[in-house]
């Protein structure tokens, strides 16, 4: 999560609000004094006529501004924009309503008309840096990086600590994932405003980025000490504590986050995740489903329930979730690969074959050909078994194990083939490699209802030590 630079622009604008006041009152104490001459008394009739008096209609420049101050207050950016069609003759060329004028703009996604605005205010005040600023921005959100480099060289050679140029350069730099660099861009910009909260944020988040912890939460600190209702601040030093494998703290500091922004979907990852470590998986279920809640079109939610309700044996509900993943994020290779295993366990071999064969496309290992094969035969159906089991064959090095193993499960059983095969993974090296080479010997014997010798085998992967392969959790299974 990268924290977007909006608040030079909500500084203008909140200049703009306090400048109407300004000129709301500058305007009343041009009206004329009451009249401190004795007056003679007056009857109950007389006042009820002097009641029914109007109030002296506003000047134009104090009417013009007190309107433009009620549509700032409600964010109606539109009317706001469109009211500086009927600005009084007396307040054309006031520049910082100028200003007002070209940040509304930029609020309203219209470039080229605050360009057009910051344009008409350099010809009054060519160094006017509110004025760079907004063509530096605008520019920069066009995509046209020629104008915006020259706008953010002209206000550098001027202001080399320039906080909003310097943090537009840094939030550059933390989408490339630059964060040494991004961090050093905003500590410039703190230079030139320590207090610019998103410069104190930028540089507290890419301190985290590059493990500086200590300056991360000395800073966020900082933040929190000026906003102790920052969101992003407490959902950042829950991230530390977690970090810290304090996961009571970082319950503590994400649930005041949600305080401030209950709609927030990381917050609510996060939560889960530290309910997690402390052992709640339902109330880590029920964080992650108000993400998705959130928002239901993003797969990450729907990944950590399935992973959750994996981990805990609840294959049906980890199926649907895996289902949710790919349904919102087809490229996520894992997913295909849990959905094949877990519908495989199922006895579902059809969607199995499907699953295994997507996650081959992304993955072309041999493995998943003996899977898809292993589902054919127990569909009784040989012949498909023995298709896929062949083009594997074309594809596999001749002097290799894997090759005289799809071989063993592509041809007659053969004692010798058998032995050599045996002997192979005896001498394999690798402790992931021979695991599963391991499994797929009892997977041959568990298909040719040889079930010692499947379980056998199946116990030998059990035995190993931290296996790294997915073919462990069907050996358990297998087993059971």
């Amino acid at each position: 999560m990268i924290k977007e630079n909006k608040s030079k622009l909500l500084l203008i604008l909140a200049a703009g609000a306090l400048l109407t006041t300004t000129l709301f009152v500058t305007g009343c104490a041009t009206k004329p004094a009451a009249d401190t001459e004795p007056k003679p008394e007056i009857t109950k009739t007389e006042t009820k006529k002097e009641d029914k008096k109007k109030e002296p209609a506003d000047p134009p420049n104090v009417k013009f501004v007190k309107q433009l101050q009620a549509l700032l207050e409600k964010n109606d950016t539109k009317g706001a924009i469109a009211h500086f069609e009927d600005i009084p003759s007396s307040l054309k060329d006031d520049l910082e309503l100028k200003n007002l004028l070209g940040a509304l703009y930029y609020s309203d996604a219209q470039y080229d008309n605050a360009i057009a605005t910051a344009n008409d205010i350099l010809a009054i005040d060519a160094d006017n840096m509110d004025a760079l600023e907004l063509i530096s921005m605008s520019t920069k959100a066009k995509g046209d990086k020629a104008a915006y480099k020259a706008a953010s060289d002209r206000i550098l050679a001027a202001d080399p600590y320039n906080a909003s140029v310097n943090i537009q350069k840094a939030e550059e730099y933390a989408v490339n994932k630059k964060y040494k660099m991004a961090r050093d861009s905003y500590k410039k910009a703190l230079k030139g405003d320590p207090n610019n909260t998103d410069a104190l944020f930028g540089y507290a988040q890419m301190s985290y980025y590059t493990d500086d912890i200590k300056t991360a939460q000395e800073t966020f600190q900082q933040i929190l000490d000026k906003d102790p209702e920052n969101a992003a601040a407490l959902a950042y030093m829950g991230k530390l504590a977690y970090e810290d494998e304090n996961y009571l703290r970082a319950t503590k500091y994400v649930q005041d986050a949600l305080k401030q922004d209950p709609y927030n979907y990381d917050y609510w990852m996060d939560y889960g995740t530290y309910q997690r470590y402390q052992g709640k998986f339902d109330e880590a279920a029920n964080a992650w489903k108000k993400a998705a809640e959130l928002d239901p079109s993003y797969f990450l939610a729907y990944a950590y329930l399935a992973g959750n309700y994996d981990d805990l044996g609840k294959w049906d509900e980890a199926l649907e979730y895996y289902h949710k993943v790919i349904e919102t994020n087809p490229k996520y290779f894992y997913a295909y690969e849990s959905t094949a295993i877990l519908e495989y366990r199922a006895k579902n071999y059809e969607n199995a074959i499907k699953y295994f064969t997507k996650t081959y496309e992304y993955s072309p290992s041999y493995a998943y050909t003996l899977m898809i094969a292993a589902c054919w035969f127990k569909l009784n159906k040989p012949l498909q078994a023995k298709e896929v089991l062949t083009k594997q064959l074309k594809k596999l090095d001749s002097t290799s194990n894997e090759y005289a193993l799809v071989r063993f499960y592509n041809d007659t059983y053969n004692k010798n083939a058998e032995s050599n095969l045996v002997q192979k993974i005896s001498k394999e090296t690798n402790s992931n490699n021979r695991g599963k080479m391991l499994f797929y010997m009892g997977l041959y014997y568990e298909l040719n209802k040889a079930e010692e010798l499947a379980n056998e085998y199946y116990a030998k992967v059990t035995s190993m030590k931290a296996p790294m392969f997915f073919e462990y959790r069907i050996a358990e299974w297998g087993l059971q």
